[in-house]
């Protein structure tokens, strides 16, 4: 089977059609007739059984000219490109051809060359039309096979509230999730391993099993949403107001525990009517999944049945916040501050609780052991020796204690990350100085280019080289260019323009300047010094 264009002719005169067909050799233009007829009316009859890509076609024709035939052509197919043929050089003729979408209008008695000049052109235009169908259909293939992961991503977008206004109002549109803009409650689903030692796979295994049996069990409701969060916890997204979540959850659980060997806890945050507290059901659903480890594994905690003040939980998120970036910014003064603050709203309030406090404590450790994965940092890696932090908050039964064991372990945290950035420093400045001692003749190395070379902002490049080599940027690009140029005063004949070209300073009397002010001695005095 070839690829060739197909090629309709249409004229009333027999001899025109045959000229037309021997007047080029058409498989050389990867052409072949697939078609003639002896007027319009006949070519419309054959036109959706033949589909040509191209179609030759006469003006003056009787019953229906060429340009009403173009017109209809044009109207149903819009792909099909038309030349029209008129023996007739009126403007008018080609006026309406351009004006109803004829590819192009040819003056007869047809010279082999327009003609040919005519047909490269549209096949030309139609190639490069079927390249770009085919990249278009190609790119909308990956764009619907990567729907489910779009859709995953915004939904986690929504619960962490890092998208709003009008592009949020079109994305819930396009992932067609609008029943949840005037309902929404979530529910949080977390499956515990039942061995105590299990690797990243194995965890990231049966999150994904237990996923897929809750999407299985509300496959049937269109308005339940079923996905994994960043901490790899299945969530129930419901915008069903006719559903009793916390009884679904109940039933879910029981399906989990049969079907998978693991623990089963799942917090459900309240109900609501505006998409707006999406992010507030999902933070009650992650308090009452943190709240059921005081009472044990397998339960369904619902927010509204806990005894956590809202107040205090919006102050404890609050501050969890602020924790998280000290901790990765190493600011240990700021964390030992912020440890203080939320403990000593406890005693302001009067929210003397174990119970409350132990869930708060939870809380900090877990969001922090999240947000450290970021860095690389594995958990067991950094308390390797400590236990595991949750079960040692569930054994302490007060707040100075509970002040200790935080701050223990936060700052054993911040040690580590500390030592990442000390590594990731060190290499980065003895990275900058190799390449500074390789691009020494390069007269354009400033603190902006080098800083571009190594995708860093300058300010920052300025002060943690300073820190690092004790030299400002310059001053040690300058020494370095004049402990080289010295050497090549000692090791060569080279005058003093072309040493300073050779270490990046185009100007001698700069170069003179600096060398003095470097070596304590001017050019020539070294050179006697060195001969």
């Amino acid at each position: 089977m070839n690829d060739y264009l197909k090629i309709m002719i249409v004229d009333d005169e027999d001899n025109e059609r045959n000229l037309l067909k021997v007047c080029i050799d058409w498989s050389e233009f990867g052409m072949e007739i697939a078609m003639e007829a002896s007027g319009a009316a006949e070519a419309l009859d054959y036109l959706e059984d033949f589909s040509p890509d191209i179609i030759i076609t006469d003006i003056c024709m009787p019953f229906m000219d060429g340009i009403e035939f173009s017109r209809i052509v044009v109207d149903s197919n819009p792909s099909i490109r038309i030349i029209v043929l008129t023996a007739h050089d009126d403007f008018n003729y080609a006026k309406e051809s351009i004006k109803i979408g004829i590819a192009d209008y040819l003056l007869k008695p047809i010279k082999t060359e327009e003609l040919k000049n005519a047909l490269l052109n549209q096949k030309n235009n139609i190639e490069a039309e079927r390249l770009h169908k085919k990249e278009y259909d190609k790119f909308k293939k990956q764009l619907r096979d990567a729907f489910p992961f779009l859709k995953e991503k915004f939904l986690n977008e929504l619960i962490q509230e890092s998208s709003s206004g009008e592009s949020r109002i079109n994305r819930i549109k396009y992932f067609e999730i609008a029943c949840f803009i005037d309902n929404i409650q979530i529910a949080l689903i977390e499956t515990t391993n039942l061995e105590k030692e299990f690797t990243q796979e194995q965890g990231y295994l049966l999150s994904i099993k237990s996923t897929e049996i809750v999407k299985d069990y509300f496959k049937e409701n269109k308005k339940i949403e079923v996905f994994t969060d960043n901490t790899q916890k299945t969530v129930v997204l419901s915008g069903d107001p006719d559903i009793n979540l916390v009884e679904c959850c109940e039933k879910i659980k029981l399906i989990l525990l049969s079907r998978l060997s693991c623990c089963i806890s799942i917090g459900v945050g309240k109900r609501y009517e505006s998409i707006n507290h999406i992010r507030k059901s999902y933070i009650e659903a992650s308090d009452a999944l943190n709240y059921k480890m005081l009472y044990g594994n397998n339960q369904v905690v619902s927010y509204s049945d806990t005894n956590i003040n809202p107040n205090s939980s919006a102050i404890s998120i609050d501050c969890i916040s602020e924790i998280c970036f000290a901790v990765k910014t190493g600011m240990s003064d700021k964390v030992i501050e912020m440890i203080d603050s939320i403990f000593k709203e406890f005693y302001i309030k009067g929210l003397k609780s174990m119970d409350h406090v132990r869930v708060i404590s939870i809380n900090i450790v877990t969001t922090i052991l999240n947000s450290i994965t970021e860095l690389g940092l594995q958990y067991q890696d950094v308390l390797e020796d400590v236990g595991t932090p949750i079960n040692n908050i569930l054994k302490i039964d007060n707040i100075p204690e509970m002040i200790i064991y935080l701050k223990e372990i936060i700052m054993r945290i911040i040690k580590s990350i500390n030592s990442i950035y000390k590594n990731n420093t060190n290499n980065i400045i003895n990275n900058i100085t190799n390449y500074l001692s390789d691009n020494l003749s390069n007269p354009q190395l400033s603190l902006s280019s080098v800083a571009n070379v190594f995708h860093m902002n300058s300010s920052y490049l300025s002060r943690i080289f300073r820190q690092k080599t004790s030299h400002s940027f310059i001053e040690y690009l300058t020494r370095l260019r004049i402990e080289k140029a010295s050497s090549l005063f000692r090791e060569t004949d080279l005058k003093l323009y072309e040493v300073a070209e050779k270490v990046g300073i185009q100007d001698p009397k700069y170069f003179s300047k600096c060398f003095k002010k470097y070596m304590g001695l001017s050019v020539n005095e070294y050179k006697k010094l060195n001969p």
